[in-house]
C-alpha cells in the first residue's frame, strides 16, 4: 500500500466543495482513497485484478470491488484488502445483498453463453442463477421493486430474477453505456459510457433529459466515456469521465467532477503524478461505512 500521508494531492476545484472518496484508477488497476479534508486519511492500493468496476459500501468499514474474477472487500481506514473471490471469469458487476450473499454479474458466467447474473453465498455456492439473451453487460442496479437495471451497451434492460425482461430501452448515443439507477419520481438516470452524456429516461424509455454531452462541456474536461456516477443527496451528479487503458492518461481532461442541477461543473478533482485513468467512484461524505448501502432509490443509502 502506498500511503500517501499528508500530501495535499493536486485537486481542481470550486467554491469550498470538499470530497471524501473512492475511486478505481481503471488504468493503474488500483484503489484510491482521498480525503481532501483530511489528507493524511489517504492511501492507494493495488486492485489486485484487471477490470475492477463495481463500488459498494458493505458494512463493517469495508468496500466492495467487483472485479473481473469476482469481488475483493477492502478495509477503508486502511486500504487493506480483507477478502478476494476470484473463481470467475467476466464478472462486470457485484452487489452485496442485505442477506449477506452477493450478486454476480457477467456475460458467459457459470458455463452459460448469455448475459448471467449469479446470487452465491459467502461460500460462493450459487443460491439462484438468472440467463438473459445478450453478451454485454456493464454495470447492474436494484430498484425499488426489486427488478435489475442492466446496462447492456446500447441499451437499458429492466429485468426480474426469474429472467423476465420488462423493459428493453434502446437509447441513441449509448455506446457501452455503463449505469443506471432509478429515481424517485420513475425516471432513469444512465450514463452513456463512449456516448459520453448523461440523460434521463421518463417511464416509457424516452429520452426526457440529456445532458452533459461532449458539445456542451468545457474543452479541458476533454470528455471521452462517462462511467460511474453517484446523485448526491443535493442533486448533484458526481461522475468519472474515464479516458483510456493502461497508464500516462493522468493529465488527460478531467476525470472526476461535479455537475449541479444545471449540468455546470462545481467540483473536480485530478492528480497526474498519483494516477491515470479513472472509471469508478463512490463519495463517502455522510455516509455511515458500518453499514450495507445501495442506490435502489437514486440517492445512496443505508439498506434497514
Amino acid at each position: 500500500m502506498a500511503s500517501l500521508g499528508l500530501l495535499a494531492t493536486t485537486a481542481l476545484r470550486g467554491a469550498d466543495i470538499k470530497h471524501d472518496f473512492l475511486a478505481i484508477d481503471e488504468g493503474l488497476a488500483q484503489l484510491l482513497h482521498i480525503n481532501e479534508r483530511d489528507p493524511a486519511r489517504n492511501w492507494i492500493v493495488p486492485t489486485g485484478h484487471p477490470q475492477a468496476r463495481d463500488m459498494q459500501l458493505v458494512g463493517g468499514g469495508r468496500v466492495l470491488i467487483g472485479h473481473d474474477a469476482g469481488y475483493a472487500e477492502f478495509d477503508i481506514a486502511t486500504g487493506k484488502i480483507l477478502k478476494d473471490v476470484a473463481s470467475y471469469k467476466g464478472v462486470t458487476s457485484a452487489r452485496r445483498l442485505p442477506n449477506g450473499h452477493t450478486l454476480l454479474a457477467g456475460a458467459n458466467l457459470d458455463g452459460e453463453k448469455s448475459v448471467v447474473v449469479l446470487e452465491v453465498d459467502a461460500a460462493g455456492a450459487v443460491k439462484n442463477k438468472t440467463v438473459f439473451s445478450g453478451t454485454y453487460i456493464r454495470l447492474i442496479r436494484e430498484t425499488p421493486k426489486g427488478t435489475w437495471l442492466m446496462m447492456n451497451d446500447s441499451m437499458v434492460r429492466e429485468g426480474d430474477r426469474s429472467g423476465k425482461l420488462l423493459h428493453e430501452w434502446t437509447v441513441p448515443g449509448f455506446k457501452h453505456a455503463w449505469k443506471a439507477v432509478r429515481l424517485p419520481d420513475g425516471r432513469t438516470l444512465a450514463s452513456a459510457g463512449y456516448g459520453a452524456f448523461m440523460v434521463e429516461l421518463d417511464a416509457s424509455g424516452v429520452v426526457a433529459k440529456k445532458f452533459a454531452a461532449k458539445e456542451q462541456m468545457p474543452a479541458a474536461v476533454n470528455v471521452n466515456f462517462y462511467a460511474t456516477f453517484q446523485l448526491l443527496p443535493n442533486g448533484h451528479i458526481v461522475l468519472a469521465n474515464w479516458q483510456a487503458h493502461g497508464p500516462g492518461h493522468g493529465a488527460s481532461g478531467v476525470q472526476l467532477f461535479e455537475l449541479d442541477e444545471k449540468a455546470a461543473i462545481v467540483w473536480q478533482w485530478g492528480d497526474p503524478k498519483i494516477m491515470s485513468s479513472l472509471q469508478g467512484v463512490l463519495v463517502l461524505d455522510g455516509l455511515d461505512t458500518s453499514k450495507l448501502h445501495d442506490e435502489r432509490s437514486g440517492v445512496m443509502a443505508p439498506l434497514k
